[in-house]
């Protein structure tokens, strides 16, 4: 599952439900310049605290500010937020598994696999901390 973490920026520990759990792929929001949307919220999750350590979210984070997108009567309008991101994120990963032999596919193919090729091929950014950008922008050239 793919899930945005969340609008709650810039504050650390405001990531949302369901992307803050360890099976859900939780997206963060960047705009075009690659830098950490204002708006994004940031990790750790918190509902383990205090009797364990908070996860590492967001998982990865891509483009979610400005983004043409469809009006509902006619045209484009720009939209913002980590939920515009966050299809981007399940895009990529449609296309992860369509080059994957569809024969092969229930293999190897599993939420966590697929998490970790994301993470995997990541590009790190070399300011905002692993609270901000969890692996980095999803880079789907690294990817394949």
């Amino acid at each position: 599952m793919v899930s945005a973490i969340g609008n709650d920026g810039p504050l650390y520990g405001t990531l949302n439900n369901p992307a803050d759990q360890s099976d859900v792929i939780g997206v963060g929001g960047i705009d075009y310049s690659d830098h950490i949307a204002s708006f994004s919220s940031r990790g750790m999750s918190t509902w383990e605290i205090p009797h364990g350590y908070g996860r590492v979210k967001p998982d990865v984070v891509a483009y979610g500010r400005e983004i043409m997108g469809s009006k509902i009567s006619t045209g484009c309008k720009s939209l913002s937020g980590t939920s515009v991101a966050s299809p981007v994120v399940a895009g990529v990963v449609c296309l992860l598994v369509s080059v994957i032999p569809e024969g092969n596919r229930k293999d190897i193919l599993n939420p966590a696999s697929m998490k970790q090729a994301l993470v995997e091929g990541a590009a790190k950014f070399s300011g905002p901390n692993m609270y901000e950008q969890g692996a980095g922008r999803v880079d789907l050239f690294l990817l394949l």
